[in-house]
């Protein structure tokens, strides 16, 4: 067994943690690059000092976090690394989390983060993401009656902003926020009319986009947001008896 391979394991740490650590060192390091494909599972193991039980033990846990891949008739292959590997480990803390973050807390983060990702939409947007933005309205006006639909548009209309900023971090938070989102728009949907509540205040950011005014787009994103938080508590309202009907 090779003493200096770059596979090579030094602590006594859980044997398969210590595969997908080292593993993911060296994806991060460079020393692994995309589309590399592993030596192996017999030499791999030998080459780390460990068992195959191990070895695929942590193998598992890097094909989960999406950092490998097995293709058949090539073997174990490295993935990129993109948003997708990055907003997992987010993505999964809101998912577990459910009625945990309450709206108050979920619409302060849009409130924070949605206002400039407009305004950097408006600034930054291509005629390719105008296209994909005047879709997602799009979409939206044609779904208006129907939540589930509705609810995956809306989202789509705001991760499109957040993809149009150029800035991977904001469409990463965005997207790993996409499915509270989601939830947000189908308690919320049924309770107003879209017509309304809803299109218009899209209507104008999407204009304001075009426009390339960043200023109006940031308030018309503002306006929006507020008027979110008016539809939320008129949907409770209308749940618990205390409101419109």
């Amino acid at each position: 067994m090779s003493q200096d391979s770059p596979f090579r394991l030094e602590t006594k740490r859980s044997l398969a943690e210590q595969v997908v650590d080292r593993i993911k060192d060296m994806i991060m390091n460079g020393a692994l690059d995309s589309g590399d494909r592993l030596p192996p599972e017999v030499d791999l193991a030998e080459q780390m000092g460990v068992s195959r039980t191990a070895l695929r033990e942590g193998m598992r846990t890097l094909e989960a976090q999406g950092l490998l891949e097995t293709r058949a008739g090539v073997g174990t292959v490295v993935r990129s690394v993109g948003a997708d590997q990055l907003a997992q480990p987010l993505t999964l803390f809101v998912e577990a989390s459910g009625g945990a973050i309450s709206f108050e807390e979920f619409h302060a983060v849009r409130a924070i983060m949605e206002a400039e990702i407009a305004a950097l939409a408006a600034a930054n947007a291509g005629e390719d993401d105008l296209v994909v933005l005047r879709k997602s309205m799009a979409e939206m006006e044609a779904t208006a009656d129907d939540g589930e639909a509705f609810a995956s548009a809306d989202a789509s209309f705001h991760q499109t902003l957040a993809n149009m900023t150029g800035n991977p971090l904001l469409e990463l938070f965005l997207g790993a926020l996409r499915v509270l989102l989601e939830e947000h728009i189908r308690q919320v949907v049924v309770h107003i009319d879209p017509a309304t509540d809803v299109l218009p205040y899209h209507a104008a950011i999407l204009t304001a986009v075009e426009d390339g005014d960043e200023n109006r787009a940031r308030d018309a994103m503002k306006d929006h947001l507020r008027k979110v938080r008016e539809n939320y508590y008129m949907a409770h309202d209308d749940k618990t008896g205390g409101g419109q009907t």
